[in-house]
């Protein structure tokens, strides 16, 4: 990009409506221009005081949330690294976590990798100059040399000899040109069968009834009766007894991770009807892989203003937010991975608090992630982003149930007629009770 950025680029960009390329430039050009990041702040700050005036004049009528200006996008040098797994620590988890919340980030890096993968084939293969056959008596030098030097010199018998060649050699390309059609033909058309095997895998290979299958990415992955996997050399020892189990059981186990984040609600534990519908909306009983979750709530009419406040296991206060006057709030600053949390809002009403979850209602509890399993997910998602079967027991195993769902989901969707499918989906459902 030549120039600063103009006005028009710095309001998108703090409204987070630049397209994903558009994204990448500029991103990159405020890495390096200190003029263009003030001109920034300075444009967020100001429309934030709009926002916060107006609600204070009209309230929560005005439905207009107070634009925040998300932490710095990646650069443009950031987000290759990320596509191109040469990220790694700190700079990865930065990245990693930014792309929880930033679509324009998410659709950047999903255009960079489309077309690695389009210009990586064409970088694999070998080109070697083409072959030359050697100069060989074709029929043409054998006819010069059969025919007598006086037959040429008639010109009707000269032109007629032509004739008869060329509509000869003609029949001869046409009939080679047929046989090659048929051939190809014959080679690219299936036989029958009952199921295909995974790609690679000689369909003698298979000696056993196949109990199980399912169509994942470019291939299928097929189980035997003997318990022999088939279609799933390319994954890793564990990750290939994690499908195997997955196969032959054809359920999931809940995540240990899981337990003690939720608790049936019963109707002992009241309601939230004298507070208008006030309450949580998420994350509870989640486990998250963002270390920064962002919290939401339902709106309580007249209300002033919010406050969240989010402890650690043993009840001490680890992050709180200023007075809201949103239904949302991004934590400011990373939460320690490995523990689970509780938060709770509280709201102000004609000079009352009212606070969701409020006793005897269960705590609103949640877990990030450890960071050896975070970063495991990061790198599994960038090597296997085709395989939903994959990503989808990886996502259920460290009990991140909302994107083990999506990508269930979209293995479904493949395999439309998959008792087993339907079954691990339902399973993940259930997880959430």
């Amino acid at each position: 990009m030549t120039g600063h950025l103009t006005q028009n680029q710095i309001e998108e960009y703090g409204r987070q409506k630049l397209s994903a390329s558009e994204l990448l430039s500029v991103s990159d050009h405020l890495s390096g221009c200190e003029a263009c990041r003030r001109l920034l702040e300075s444009a967020v700050e100001a429309e934030g005081s709009f926002f916060a005036l107006r609600s204070e004049l009209f309230g929560t009528a005005a439905k207009t949330a107070i634009p925040v200006a998300a932490s710095a996008h990646p650069t443009v040098e950031g987000i290759a690294g990320y596509v191109d797994g040469t990220l790694a620590g700190e700079n990865l988890q930065v990245v990693a976590d930014h792309l929880t919340r930033c679509e324009q980030c998410v659709l950047a890096v999903d255009d960079l990798r489309a077309f690695r993968n389009q210009v990586e084939s064409t970088l694999d293969r070998e080109y070697h100059p083409a072959v030359v056959p050697a100069p060989t008596k074709n029929m043409w030098h054998r006819l010069d040399a059969f025919m007598p030097l006086s037959f040429l010199r008639s010109p009707a018998l000269a032109f007629g000899v032509v004739v008869l060649l060329v509509a000869g050699s003609g029949w001869l390309i046409w009939q080679t040109v047929e046989k090659e059609a048929q051939q190809q033909t014959v080679a690219t058309t299936p036989s029958p069968a009952a199921s295909l095997p995974a790609p690679g895998v000689p369909p003698s290979s298979i000696s056993a009834p196949v109990i199980a299958e399912v169509d994942d990415g470019d291939g299928r992955m097929l189980l035997d009766q003997n318990g022999k996997l088939f279609g799933a050399d390319y994954l890793p020892l564990n990750y290939r007894e994690l499908v195997k189990e997955a196969l032959t059981s054809q359920r999931l186990e809940k995540s240990p991770v899981l337990e003690g984040l939720s608790r049936p609600v019963t109707s002992l534990m009241g309601s939230d009807k004298k507070d208008g519908g006030f309450s949580i909306v998420e994350p509870q009983g989640k486990v998250l892989i963002a270390d920064r979750p962002t919290f939401r709530w339902s709106v309580l009419n007249d209300a002033t203003n919010y406050v969240v406040e989010v402890y650690d296991e043993r009840f001490n206060l680890v992050a709180a937010s200023t007075q809201l006057t949103i239904n949302s709030w991004t934590a400011p600053q990373p939460l320690r991975r490995g523990i689970a949390y509780s938060w709770q809002v509280k709201a102000t009403k004609d000079g009352q608090e009212f606070s969701s979850p409020h006793p005897p209602a269960p705590q609103a509890k949640f877990r990030i992630l450890d960071e050896a399993k975070a970063n495991e997910l990061v790198q599994a998602r960038r090597a296997y982003a085709s395989s939903h079967l994959i990503l989808g027991l990886l996502y259920a195993q460290a009990g991140l149930l909302d994107e083990a769902e999506q990508e269930l989901r979209a293995l479904q969707k493949a395999n439309p007629n998959s008792t087993l499918v339907s079954q691990l989906l339902t399973n993940v459902q259930a997880m959430r009770r």
